[in-house]
């Protein structure tokens, strides 16, 4: 995976793209809610850059063995640890949390699979 700078927002929105692809798809409905939301404001980003994110993102995990795609893409918890590890900025956790959480419910599910990504990042910033 490639490396952001410590706090920067991509290495943010970088972990919320993670959550939005843990069902193998990002819906319309979770990116209405990361707008609704203010990600671009709260995370530092540039109108548009979301879709700049998800494309890094999707090209470093097809490039690398840190997944298993088949009905959803479940990346190594280790990376999602490291990743995790590049936000250190308590404001910005707590930020990126909540946009996780809310997209992944946007379409009135949260998977095993999204619920795993947040958990482990939840973990690796000892948050509850």
């Amino acid at each position: 995976m490639r490396h952001y700078p410590s706090d920067s927002p991509r290495a943010a929105a970088r972990i919320v793209v993670m959550s939005l692809i843990a069902d193998g798809h990002i819906g319309s409905a979770e990116i209405e809610e990361l707008e609704r939301r203010g990600f671009y404001a709260r995370l530092g980003l540039y109108a548009g850059e979301l879709h700049e994110v998800v494309r890094e993102v999707c090209e470093d995990l097809t490039r690398c063995s840190y997944l298993t795609w088949d009905d959803v893409c479940r990346v190594d918890p280790h990376v999602l640890q490291q990743l995790a590890h590049e936000v250190s900025d308590e404001h910005m956790r707590r930020n990126v949390l909540m946009l996780c959480e809310s997209a992944v419910v946007a379409d009135g599910v949260m998977t095993c699979t999204e619920a795993a990504v947040i958990d482990t990042v939840k973990r690796a910033w000892r948050m509850h």
